[in-house]
């Protein structure tokens, strides 16, 4: 069974601090931004990568999930439509050259060739 996972990191929102306050003013809110990690499973089992059809099918399924694990999902995300087609684009690849080898290993696990076959008869039938 083979299955790729897309691993992105992005930056989130996850939590506000607040710097030291005097008596008379209020502090400003500083965002703390921890990078996560957002993954997704891709199964390919059942696809013949080395078929046209079956790669296309692979494909979709990849845009697919890295426009989802790239997504904005928290509100408080101060991520931009750059930095959104910019996850996409580098789970996109990394989950295209694991497919990729996928694929060699398909075609190297199934090769084609072609036997010559020849056979004298013993007897011939018309003399």
């Amino acid at each position: 069974m083979s299955r790729i996972s897309i691993s992105v990191c992005t930056a989130l929102v996850a939590a506000l601090s607040l710097a030291p306050v005097s008596h008379s003013r209020a502090a400003p809110l500083l965002p703390a931004v921890v990078p996560t990690t957002s993954s997704q499973t891709i199964s390919v089992s059942g696809l013949d990568l080395t078929s046209k059809q079956g790669w296309q099918i692979a494909e979709n399924r990849i845009e697919d999930a890295s426009r989802a694990v790239c997504s904005i999902s928290n509100p408080m995300d101060m991520a931009t439509l750059d930095d959104v087609s910019s996850c996409a684009e580098r789970a996109r690849e990394g989950a295209l050259q694991t497919l990729r080898d996928i694929r060699s290993e398909q075609r190297d696990s199934h090769r084609v060739g072609h036997v010559l076959l020849a056979a004298k008869p013993d007897a011939y039938p018309h003399g």
